[in-house]
């Protein structure tokens, strides 16, 4: 005998789709303050729907350097850590009963609303800025105290032990089935977890303290979804610890603080192929180009092909014409990056039409 219990939403249920995606959306934007006492209740029902006693204590850091520095000094005294038991083996018990309870039409419905389905790009780079920071707050910890107990040494990293519930996409639609699809019995374990993804933005648990992170109070971001932000930080933790970001990628602050410092030798001297190309846009591909940054390759009808090459990477840009005069009658240019694998200006200006150069066929204004 079938299992399912939703063969198809309603028109009621189809409707209330988009208005937890963008609750869900709203709530990875949010800065807002926690309720700090009030999401103590919530941890204790994520630590009972686990099988597990409530902690003894629930404390709050404001970024991930503090976060770590505390989780590192009271680790011993902390118990076991139960991540594994509050968040994932939650997560499959519930993800599999409501699997049983669905039928395929309900959970394409569910991957297609894009504010459950997907989470923005920003939100992974969060979660990278967390581990990097915490990380980086425990090497002089490893040496204080970690130096006594070297076994534990591979054991002192945040990212096994912790949980981010700013990124994780079935916590949004897990809460849409309990309220709208009325599986309230699948998914009743979920409710301190969701009380906690309200007011927190990271949660370290363990079997006698659980820690949680507030939500950043800066989150800027660009039109893509890609954590960013040209004059400034694209995000902070508390009041001091800003991080900086290029479209999606996170760059030292001089970049963002001081982009006038960049030029041609500092970006041969840069190590990593993302922070490269970043300095390139940030400079701006024709002052990059203007500057002696790359030499010519190709020039045809379509543009001009130019090109630089480092030991393990390479770079490309089309320089190209628009064909409408500006008001003052001349005619602007435009640098647009491409592949480093185009050989000809043609291909390249193809390339950004999502063509093929056969396929090609420039414009002809006359």
């Amino acid at each position: 005998m079938s299992r399912i219990e939703i063969a198809a939403l309603t028109q009621a249920q189809r409707a209330a789709l988009p208005v937890y995606g963008a609750r869900w959306s709203d709530l990875r934007r949010s800065t807002a303050p926690p309720d700090y006492t009030g999401v103590v209740d919530g941890v204790h029902k994520a630590y009972l729907a686990a099988g597990l006693a409530p902690p003894r204590d629930v404390v709050w850091e404001e970024g991930p350097a503090e976060l770590a520095v505390a989780w590192a000094r009271r680790r011993g005294a902390a118990g076991d850590n139960v991540r594994a038991l509050v968040v994932d083996v939650v997560r499959r018990r519930t993800e599999l009963a409501v699997d049983r309870a669905l039928a395929l039409s309900v959970r394409m419905a569910l991957a297609a609303e894009a504010g459950l389905s997907r989470v923005p790009g920003f939100c992974t780079s969060i979660d990278e800025a967390v581990l990097r920071i915490g990380d980086r707050a425990l090497p002089t910890l490893r040496r204080r105290f970690v130096d006594f107990f070297p076994r534990r040494r591979a054991r002192l990293s945040l990212a096994g032990s912790s949980f981010s519930l700013q990124s994780a996409p079935w916590l949004g639609a897990l809460e849409y089935l309990h309220d709208v699809c009325g599986l309230q019995r699948h998914t009743r374990a979920l409710a301190g977890l969701w009380h906690i993804a309200r007011n927190a933005s990271w949660m370290l648990p363990h079997e006698h303290v659980c820690w949680l992170m507030e939500r950043p109070r800066l989150i800027r971001h660009d039109a893509n979804g890609r954590l960013h932000a040209a004059d400034g930080a694209a995000l902070r933790f508390g009041s001091e610890c800003n991080v900086y970001a290029w479209k999606g990628i996170l760059v030292p602050p001089g970049l963002i603080e001081h982009p006038e410092r960049i030029d041609v030798r500092t970006i041969e001297a840069a190590h990593d192929p993302q922070i490269r190309r970043c300095m390139i846009e940030i400079m701006t591909p024709q002052r990059f180009i203007e500057k002696g940054g790359a030499y010519r390759v190709a020039a045809d009808d379509t543009g001009v092909l130019w090109r630089q090459r480092w030991r393990w990477e390479a770079w490309a840009a089309v320089e190209v014409i628009n064909g409408t005069p500006e008001p003052d009658g001349g005619y602007k240019r435009y640098f647009l990056q491409v592949p480093a694998t185009v050989r000809t200006p043609r291909e390249a200006v193809a390339w950004t039409y999502g063509l093929a150069e056969r396929h090609y066929r420039p414009v002809v204004r006359t």
